[in-house]
């Protein structure tokens, strides 16, 4: 018994002489804590909500870096397609969209940062017949112009593969090409109209992207009132063309909504 106290005793007291070795976070302050929680999701697309008959549509984005302190991120854009004016109110169709991206900063003249993007997935969630989804890895190119200390004029030019087409959609590089086109003027009015910003995104339709009349076309204009602390701005929207759904993505629709946009 007294030969267990003495080692017991022994293994105690050094233990006791050894330097603490508690265990100490990557991130050792409230303020890295909170800065990283701030960074994790980040806006991507718009988020807005804009009403329409037949059909509003609702668009949630965002993006979160996967590796710290590097241009890599996981993105999700999601677009709902809801008919408020039917009874039960059901959603229409949904477009589902993650991607993986890449972003090279490059801010070389008017040439900002070149996306890389080799994996982003479309999706509707249906099944059967009504099922729809493709594949596409694309490149774009983003632009940024400022005129004066005001206006800012912005655009894009977006190269895609698109690939493993599902059944049912098998003829949608008619509709969906492998070209997108975005114009943006930011700024254009001060005064009451405050943060005006015009949209345009063109999406010819072909494998070659040569059919211009089965194509996308989006224009939109949001704004705030100078006056007013509404931080949301106000969202007009109109398209024409096709594949605004993947539901519908063969059917020509022409449609102008207005809401709020974030």
């Amino acid at each position: 018994m007294l030969i267990l106290l003495l080692i017991y005793s022994f293994f105690n007291a050094n233990a006791a002489s050894e330097p603490s070795t508690e265990f100490k976070s990557p991130i050792e302050t409230v303020e890295e804590i909170k800065e990283e929680e701030e960074t994790l999701l980040q806006r991507h697309q718009p988020f807005y909500f804009a009403y329409g008959n037949p059909t509003s549509k609702l668009q949630l984005s965002f993006k979160a870096p996967l590796v710290k302190d590097q241009p890599i991120y996981l993105a999700y854009t999601q677009q709902m397609f809801w008919n408020l004016n039917e009874s039960s109110k059901p959603f229409q169709d949904s477009t589902y969209n993650p991607e993986l991206i890449y972003r090279w900063t490059v801010n070389k003249d008017s040439l900002t940062s070149i996306d890389f993007v080799p994996w982003s997935h479309l999706s509707n969630g249906k099944k059967d017949v009504d099922s729809r989804s493709v594949n596409k890895r694309y490149v774009r190119f983003n632009f940024e112009y400022t005129r004066t200390l005001n206006w800012i004029f912005r655009g894009s030019a977006q190269f895609a593969y698109l690939y493993d087409y599902e059944e049912t959609n098998i003829d949608i590089r008619n509709y969906i090409g492998p070209l997108s086109l975005t114009f943006s003027a930011i700024q254009i009015f001060d005064g009451w109209v405050d943060r005006s910003q015009f949209d345009l995104i063109v999406t010819p339709g072909g494998k070659f992207a040569d059919q211009w009349d089965r194509g996308g076309y989006q224009f939109s204009w949001s704004f705030r009132l100078g006056g007013l602390e509404i931080l949301p701005a106000f969202y007009f929207q109109y398209y024409r063309g096709y594949a605004e759904t993947l539901l519908n993505y063969n059917q020509h629709v022409d449609e102008i909504r207005g809401g709020f946009i974030l």
